[in-house]
């Protein structure tokens, strides 16, 4: 079988979880096929992890320059040069103007990507018109998302869905119980992490339990307000804040529970952490948390805002401290079903269409 020739387009190579999924699946896509891994905007938020990845992996990197326009030319050229076969498309600017250019080079099949449940209303217009006339197929990365843009006219044929992937999963962990527990969030400081709730949730399960830490990790536009909300509801002398880390996965495994109080989700990357490090969630039953979370078997899915719900829950793991083992060992093998093995699987069935 001869190599086929794959572009995968992304805005920037930023540290962000579409950007994870998209080098992840040009490394295991370049072990077969000709992979060129092209980022729109220049080596601009460049993460120097992600980048090493893609180098290791020998997948070719070009960072497209100039203004606008010319970044489009550049792109249409190398399409042309290296007679690109397939070209998977991450996120609304390389979905619309992406796809464009992409058939206007020839290329044969074009695969879009929609990395969320939800987008904003003129995202989404721009994003059905590219999925309806432009793209071949659309991914989503969580069985959500796909509903909710058929129900909005989303052509239906041209619909995949495929989770993202959890590389390197480790082994089951079982934690010792400790006299001062941490519960931990991590998520961007944006209104749809809603960490009002989250804030709320911490104290109201104060009023009952003192043993516990509450950890936020993040970084974002509403820090101040995630700061004010925290100091409103006393909690300065039990949370602990910390600016994007460069060791959050360290920090991650010595917690005890994780929460998320998202209003909206697609598969989400931070909840397949915690999962990763045998920690039982309790999560707000948004996108597919339902598919990552059993509720009452790997932890417990909440209605949005609930914060007494999601306090009583928490309230439960730090009383039981072999539920909480056995939750989090539970949440552990589920993310086996979110393999690299699966995801090579998924997109190989893919790349046949």
């Amino acid at each position: 079988q001869s190599k086929m020739k794959i572009a995968i387009l992304i805005p920037t190579i930023k540290p962000g979880g579409a950007e994870k999924q998209a080098a992840l699946l040009a490394a295991t896509l370049s072990e077969e096929n000709e992979v060129h891994f092209v980022s729109l905007w220049g080596k601009k938020n460049l993460s120097v992890i992600v980048q090493k990845f893609l180098e290791d992996a020998h997948v070719q990197i070009h960072y497209l320059s100039g203004k606008s326009f010319g970044k489009w030319k550049e792109y249409y050229q190398l399409l042309k040069q290296q007679k690109i076969e397939i070209a998977f498309n991450y996120l609304t600017t390389c979905d619309v103007t992406g796809a464009m250019v992409e058939k206007l080079a020839g290329v044969k099949t074009v695969f879009n990507g929609i990395r969320n449940s939800r987008l904003a209303p003129a995202k989404t217009v721009l994003e059905w018109f590219a999925h309806n006339f432009f793209a071949d197929y659309t991914i989503y990365n969580c069985q959500s998302g796909a509903k909710h843009f058929e129900n909005l006219g989303f052509c239906k044929k041209k619909t995949i869905v495929i989770p993202n992937c959890f590389p390197n999963i480790s082994k089951p962990i079982e934690r010792t119980d400790k006299d001062i527990k941490t519960i931990i969030t991590v998520g961007r400081f944006e209104p749809q992490k809603d960490y009002l709730t989250a804030i709320k949730t911490i104290a109201d399960l104060r009023k009952t339990r003192q043993d516990f830490v509450f950890t936020i990790i993040g970084h974002g536009h509403i820090e101040t307000q995630v700061r004010d909300w925290v100091e409103e509801y006393g909690l300065t002398n039990y949370t602990q804040i910390l600016i994007a880390p460069d060791n959050v996965q360290e920090i991650l495994k010595s917690a005890d529970i994780y929460l998320s109080t998202s209003l909206f989700e697609g598969t989400s990357n931070s909840i397949m952490e915690a999962m990763n490090w045998s920690i039982p969630v309790v999560a707000t039953n948004v996108g597919d948390n339902n598919q990552l979370i059993k509720d009452s078997w790997n932890g417990y899915l909440i209605s949005i805002g609930d914060y007494k719900k999601l306090s009583e829950h928490l309230l439960k793991l730090l009383h039981d401290d072999k539920l909480r083992i056995e939750m989090g060992i539970r949440g552990n093998e589920r993310l086996h079903n979110y393999s690299v093995e699966r995801f090579v699987e998924n997109y190989s069935k893919v790349l046949e269409k």
